[in-house]
């Protein structure tokens, strides 16, 4: 942390540095770089706090929140990685993040009853809308949120939003969101704005029901529920027809700190009406990974410069590449252009790069990412080793301590770390070939395979 801490200060000095040497040529309205050094040094420390709190609890990554019902457990909130347990608060208020960057709201909700995850970030409010009393309900079955609608004042922050996603990847989770019943299988961002609740889908699927009428919305996808007497906690309207969302509801939104980091989708989506091949890279000459059947429903996270060639990510959570020809397409602009797969996101600071030895009998590094090749040194219980790369094949990931570099299986580490954003390590070599047992064609006499003519 302090290397990381030293380095956010020498960029920030060269950065004014080169501020001050061109500022006869364009005047200082803004200082992007200054604030994004800033908003950098704020999420690592709020994952050093709150990434790894503990599930039915509130964790404070950010400003003192306020919170009801007032007293001794609300105040505890206000201590910068402070974990209260959610079902003792009835509301939470976050503040708008700083025009520089360096603080804000940044809170984690985690609702074991009903599977979900949350993460307020800069000005808003949530509030139960369970009877504490109730029997038939757990708390946080139903809630209303509430954002601040004013612009960012660093051009690298986001704007103020709550964000929820169900705890375990493909198992649907139910709530009540200012007034709509909402079914989750994936992540959905939610902001209000005027009289609207606005929802965009950036992972996974969503059902939104409300007034009777429901829609289903993808990833890429936004749809409003207006509440004509400003009482977000009841529906005024049915849900909108789903669109391609605006682009600026998710532009900055830190999705390294959401407890299952996403890709942030591009509007809209694209599907499959025949067979297509979905390949490793944007050329006829890559690797086919497999070929997707027609009618399936795609989300688009980038394309190439050319834009005949789009990078997808299927409903099992694969990604590749599709040409673009071959789909029926349904989306807006597409911003996100690159010419060769990128990389996931990856945690803030030193969350990304390490992990910890949890085997209690430690674990032995290997050249190779397999049991088959050979030992080269052991690391102890509770040992930190940084993270270099993943394995092409197998659940291995190559690690670096003292200066010794190896592979370790990750069922022997801890980490926070997102490991499928990890670098690919290819120049592996492959699994050494089993040997043979006795009897099974190895060693058996006489040889079943020739006899009774050997």
């Amino acid at each position: 942390m302090r290397r990381f801490v030293l380095g956010i200060c020498l960029i920030t000095t060269l950065l004014m540095a080169k501020m001050f040497t061109t500022a006869q040529d364009a005047p200082p309205t803004s200082q992007p770089s200054i604030c994004e050094a800033n908003l950098i040094q704020f999420y690592t420390a709020a994952t050093d706090a709150c990434l790894g709190a503990p599930d039915g609890h509130v964790c404070n990554g950010g400003n003192p929140p306020l919170a009801e019902p007032a007293g001794a457990v609300a105040n505890s909130l206000a201590a910068f990685g402070a974990v209260v347990p959610v079902d003792a608060l009835q509301s939470i208020t976050t503040t708008a993040l700083a025009p520089d960057g360096s603080n804000g709201g940044l809170v984690w909700v985690r609702v074991v009853e009903t599977q979900m995850r949350g993460l307020m970030i800069g000005d808003v409010t949530i509030r139960n809308m369970i009877d504490p009393t109730a029997v038939d309900f757990p708390l946080w079955t139903a809630f209303t949120v509430v954002t601040g609608q004013s612009a960012p004042g660093c051009p690298a922050e986001p704007q103020s939003a709550f964000i929820i996603q169900n705890a375990n990847q493909f198992q649907q989770i139910r709530v009540v969101v200012n007034g709509a019943s909402v079914d989750l299988n994936g992540t959905v961002l939610i902001k209000t704005a005027g009289v609207d609740t606005v929802f965009v889908v950036l992972e996974g699927v969503m059902r939104l029901l409300a007034n009777g009428e429901s829609q289903t919305l993808v990833a890429g996808q936004e749809s409003r529920i207006n509440h004509p007497d400003g009482n977000f906690s009841r529906a005024g309207s049915a849900p909108t027809e789903p669109a391609p969302y605006a682009s600026d509801r998710i532009t900055h939104i830190p999705v390294e700190l959401l407890d299952r980091a996403v890709i942030l989708p591009q509007p809209g989506f694209v599907a499959t009406e025949g067979a297509v091949n979905l390949r490793t890279a944007p050329s006829t000459s890559a690797g086919i990974i497999y070929q997707v059947p027609a009618g399936q429903i795609m989300t688009i996270l980038g394309s190439n410069p050319a834009g005949d060639w789009y990078h997808v990510r299927l409903a099992n959570g694969q990604t590749g590449w599709m040409f673009a020809e071959l789909l029926r397409r349904n989306h807006g602009v597409i911003t996100a252009q690159y010419e060769s797969t990128p990389l996931p996101p990856q945690r803030y600071g030193e969350s990304g790069r390490t992990a910890l030895v949890a085997s209690p009998n430690g674990a032995t590094a290997r050249s190779a990412p397999h049991v088959g090749f050979p030992a080269m040194f052991s690391v102890g219980a509770g040992a930190q080793l940084e993270l270099l790369a993943r394995s092409p094949y197998s659940p291995w990931v190559k690690i670096e301590t003292g200066g010794a570099v190896g592979w370790v299986p990750l069922i022997n580490l801890e980490t926070r770390a997102i490991v499928e954003s990890l670098p690919v390590d290819y120049n592996v070599p492959l699994p050494p070939e089993p040997t043979e047992p006795p009897g099974q064609w190895g060693g058996a006499f006489p040889d079943p395979r020739c006899y009774p003519n050997c």
